[in-house]
């Protein structure tokens, strides 16, 4: 009782702000002003023995101050150069934002195969590599030929926005539904299934998680 006490207290303290006041604000302008306190916040929570402050506390930021925000038109690079930046997407996305020394979930390659095939014509599966262009290809090769794949090379320093934003402040992997129009719908820890689970479990457990995040952009977009 005492630990959601904390968490409460503190939600009410750090996330007053109403959704509705995100729209039209860049995603990196809420990010940096809220993501301090909120890291603040939950290590404090953490340390006072509520163990899941900090996907609490990632919840409530999305939740509450980043949905609705516009992404940043990020610099990015892509393996076969038709992309150079996030704002290059035409369609409607769902992003995945991952490091080739990642581990997809147990069900997620199948999970993401299935729904490709049933929506990718009128929506995007990217994925962002936090590596070298030949790691990104090479971690790329068991997900379905049709994920458009991105990279950004830390070791470059190029693109240090991006980096701070997308990878250090949000953590991998995380997936992000995005609007034709650069809104974001949601932002989520991807779903980890125990490699001891039967496959076909594990596939259903991703395939309901990412499937909610499509059917919520299908009807942003009216489809």
């Amino acid at each position: 009782m005492i630990n959601f006490t904390f968490f409460f207290i503190f939600s009410l303290s750090i996330f007053s702000q109403p959704t509705e006041e995100n729209d039209s604000l860049l995603f990196s302008q809420m990010l940096a002003l809220h993501h301090d306190e909120f890291q603040t916040k939950s290590e404090f929570n953490f340390n006072h023995g509520n163990h899941n402050s900090t996907d609490n506390y990632f919840d409530s930021l999305v939740s509450l101050k980043l949905k609705g925000t516009l992404l940043d038109n990020f610099r990015v690079y892509s393996i076969n150069n038709k992309i150079n930046h996030l704002y290059d997407l035409k369609k409607p996305s769902y992003l995945m934002s991952y490091s080739s020394w990642c581990v997809p979930s147990n069900g997620e390659v199948d999970a993401l195969n299935q729904l490709i095939s049933t929506h990718g014509d009128w929506m995007d599966f990217v994925l962002i590599m936090w590596d070298t262009r030949s790691d990104a290809i090479q971690f790329s090769k068991q997900f379905h030929p049709k994920i458009k794949v991105l990279y950004v090379n830390e070791l470059y320093n190029t693109e240090t926005k991006t980096i701070k934003m997308l990878k250090h402040k949000l953590g991998i992997p995380i997936s992000i539904t995005l609007g034709r129009d650069k809104t974001i719908l949601n932002i989520r820890k991807n779903k980890q299934v125990h490699p001891s689970v039967d496959v076909r479990i594990a596939t259903k457990i991703c395939l309901e998680a990412i499937e909610k995040d499509i059917l919520d952009l299908k009807s942003y977009e009216n489809l």
